[in-house]
């Protein structure tokens, strides 16, 4: 029964990859269940193998960057992804593989989003934030396999390669916009299928679809290790909010989500791209 609904399932989350890449890179795919202790999986080219803990199972799989409690089927949905991200388009050496992990995370999350909604989405989102802030002074996204293994410690890998990655690929969707977002995967996509692309040519494909030099917001992200430091003020006017943003030490390009809360209990958001050492917005609030 459960291979059967599985079956089903994979076949929802293939058709919504494709609405957003435009292309399946596979004739044919095969989802294989097979018994284990712990949940995960792996997918090669044409085919998955997802793990199905059993009943008797003593092991509880919870504490861990790549284990969502909240939706049984993100497993199905990473390693579906890596179908694009990881076999059609490859990573050059151990330095990319977020290019494979980080991707197949965060398309996972946005099925996510797309099949239960945003409060998951928002959730998975605040899980991937919290280990990838736990773990970043482990090393940058770009040590790859190297993250942890001085310490045996595997969930450093998960949290940075696939919870920061993931995460990297959101800010920059918040910073450009969705249609040079999804423009950007689309030309990395055609441009790298069925060979082996590293960071600096993701890096070009969204540079070549925002128009934009993207060389600080990598060397932060992905090829850094520390978090920004923000201090945040606001002034009240009658009709308008001001919002003032500093930024202390290196600077980062980071988008910052605003919430002007009115006095009815309503409230809007505003992103706010944060790209120099002091940003100020004003938010008109008459008629709101």
């Amino acid at each position: 029964q459960r291979g059967r609904e599985l079956a089903e399932r994979t076949a929802e989350i293939a058709m919504f990859y494709e609405s957003i890449i435009g292309d399946s890179p596979y004739s044919s795919f095969t989802v294989a269940l097979l018994e284990s202790d712990l949940p995960g999986g792996h997918s090669p080219g044409y085919f998955a193998a997802i793990n199905q803990p059993l009943p008797s199972s003593p092991l509880v799989w919870r504490n861990d960057p790549a284990a969502f409690s909240g939706f049984g089927d993100f497993f199905i949905a990473h390693e579906l992804a890596h179908q694009w991200w990881g076999q059609a388009v490859g990573w050059r050496n151990y330095h990319e593989q977020w290019l494979s992990e980080g991707f197949a995370q965060y398309f996972a999350a946005m099925y996510a989003q797309h099949y239960r909604g945003d409060d998951l989405f928002a959730s998975v989102l605040r899980q991937m934030r919290r280990w990838g802030m736990d773990q970043t002074d482990q090393g940058p996204v770009y040590l790859g396999y190297r993250l942890g293994h001085i310490k045996n410690e595997s969930r450093t890998f998960r949290a940075l390669v696939y919870n920061k990655g993931a995460l990297s690929l959101h800010m920059l969707r918040l910073l450009l916009g969705d249609e040079v977002f999804f423009r950007g995967i689309r030309r990395f996509y055609t441009t790298w299928r069925f060979r082996k692309a590293g960071t600096e040519d993701l890096k070009h494909a969204f540079e070549a679809e925002s128009g934009r030099s993207l060389d600080r917001y990598f060397a932060r992200w992905i090829y850094g290790s520390s978090l920004p430091r923000l201090k945040f003020s606001y002034t009240t006017e009658p009709d308008a909010v001001t919002a003032r943003f500093e930024q202390v030490g290196d600077l980062f390009d980071v988008p910052v989500t605003l919430t002007i809360q009115y006095a009815n209990n309503t409230s809007i958001e505003i992103i706010v791209p944060v790209t120099d050492q002091i940003v100020e917005v004003r938010v008109p609030t008459s008629g709101l």
